[in-house]
């Protein structure tokens, strides 16, 4: 696959910008939005854990498994 398609997969779907991008400047993109995606998980997983802990440990995995299943673990 190439950097544009991969970029495209990513956004779920074909992204009509993508055809002026190089392929190197659609691999740059590609990987930021990846970076940014990982960033994100991992800020909105420290905001749970944090909203979570503050519960009574009794509360605290029976609350995370209701709420996301096990999606966070």
């Amino acid at each position: 696959m190439t950097a544009r398609s991969d970029l495209e997969h990513e956004l779920r779907g074909p992204l009509a910008a993508a055809g002026f991008l190089t392929e190197q400047e659609a691999a740059d993109l590609l990987v930021m939005f990846r970076a940014a995606k990982q960033l994100e998980t991992a800020a909105l997983i420290e905001a749970i854990d944090e909203m979570v802990g503050a519960l009574p440990r009794p509360f605290r995995a029976v609350t995370k498994r209701i709420m996301f299943g096990s999606r966070l673990g």
